[in-house]
């Protein structure tokens, strides 16, 4: 018996040690992947389309009109979720991911989508999709960065959700209008010496995100109708409440509106495509002050995107500014970095491509008009 326990405990030693080295190795992978895969993103610059593309309203509730404009990028989100990737190799270096940003530089307000060489032909079939007369332009990177200023005047954060990503935020389905007014907004408060950037960094969520969601439902139903114990009130009831002579069978307990309410939004949740998601937020201008304004002015217009029975977003800024501005310029996306997950809907409300009754600010460029492609096939005989 001593020999087999022996051999038992080293095999299970050699188990737990191989996973170790197996788990560290694949860390180390994973971060020179992240600087392989920074260095080949592309910057795409989105040429918003014209406002005679825009829907007319034609008498409808603004609110429909809203509704039918920010669902336009759905087929976007839909599209992108197919560059998911399969296999050994995307169990050890994980999915691609791309990002989609928005930018206040030089006066203006700036839309991109930042995609690995690879998946730039999906991206630009994603966009004309959703948008058919938005064009995306291949540039160089912009630098938001106050010379003046540099590094003491810049300052950034991450904005995470305040609950389990099974509960959605508020999207543009519940609240009937478009919340990136409120960024929009924001973003215009930047001169022409500041810089204002949002990093929405996304890529298909982990398999199994639907059933941890539905997991989470399933335990609101098991718990239904119960209170959260407090220990003052729950010791002033014993001693002063009657003891009840009838107890209630958990299946015959009845869900609260709101617990109801709560289920039907996981599982609408659920419904749509899933994304890890990354959103950073970093200021630069001349002064450390002036920036943490800009910042602030971002982080107080994210609030519109909180959801009172449901989900939000928490800010948390950087400790370490240098590092940060590292991972924004880089575009890094950890892998460990799982547990925001966004679906195609609230995507959509986060980040779509505004029509002219949205756009609060004259700082936002469009196109001035339509763009189409010229005759395939011209004609070399004829009179002219």
């Amino acid at each position: 018996m001593t020999i087999i326990a022996t051999i038992i405990g080293v095999v299970i030693t050699l188990i737990v040690g191989a996973a170790i080295v197996f788990s560290q190795y694949r860390r180390v992978l994973r971060e020179a992947k992240n600087y392989e895969r920074g260095l080949k993103m592309v910057p795409l610059y989105i040429h918003i389309p014209p406002a005679s593309d825009d829907l007319e309203a034609g008498g409808r509730d603004e609110r429909d009109v809203t509704e039918e404009v920010i669902s336009q990028a759905q087929s976007m989100y839909n599209i992108i979720a197919s560059t998911v990737t399969k296999g050994f190799k995307a169990k050890i270096y994980g999915q691609r991911h791309l990002s989609l940003e928005l930018v206040a530089h030089e006066g203006l307000i700036h839309y991109y989508v930042v995609a690995p060489v690879a998946l730039v032909s999906t991206i630009q079939q994603a966009v004309a999709a959703a948008y058919p007369s938005a064009r995306l332009e291949e540039v160089a990177d912009r630098n938001i960065f106050s010379e003046t200023g540099r590094i003491a005047g810049t300052v950034g954060g991450e904005f995470t959700l305040k609950k389990d990503f099974a509960f959605p935020i508020a999207t543009y389905q519940e609240s009937k209008r478009d919340a990136t007014r409120a960024i929009l907004n924001a973003l215009s408060a930047a001169g022409p010496s500041d810089g204002v950037a949002i990093q929405i960094m996304i890529r298909p969520a982990f398999e199994g995100w639907i059933k941890t969601a539905a997991d989470k439902a399933q335990g609101i139903r098991k718990s239904k109708g119960e209170k959260p114990v407090n220990m003052l009130t729950g010791l002033s009831e014993v001693l002063w409440k009657p003891p009840e002579n009838s107890e209630v069978k958990p299946e015959d307990k009845q869900l609260t509106s709101l617990e109801q309410s709560t289920i039907d939004s996981i599982e609408e949740k659920t419904r749509h495509p899933g994304y890890e998601t990354l959103i950073r937020v970093v200021a630069s201008s001349d002064t450390y002050e002036k920036s943490q304004a800009l910042l602030n002015n971002v982080i107080a217009a994210f609030a519109l995107f909180d959801s009172q029975s449901n989900n939000g977003f928490k800010f948390s800024a950087t400790k370490n500014i240098e590092e940060f501005v590292t991972s924004y310029l880089f575009r890094f996306f950890p892998q460990e970095v799982s547990t925001n997950i966004l679906n195609s809907v609230e995507l959509a409300t986060l980040f779509h491509l505004p029509d002219q009754n949205n756009i609060p600010t004259s700082q936002v460029r469009r196109q001035a008009a339509k763009q189409v492609d010229g005759p395939v096939q011209v004609m070399e005989e004829g009179f002219l």
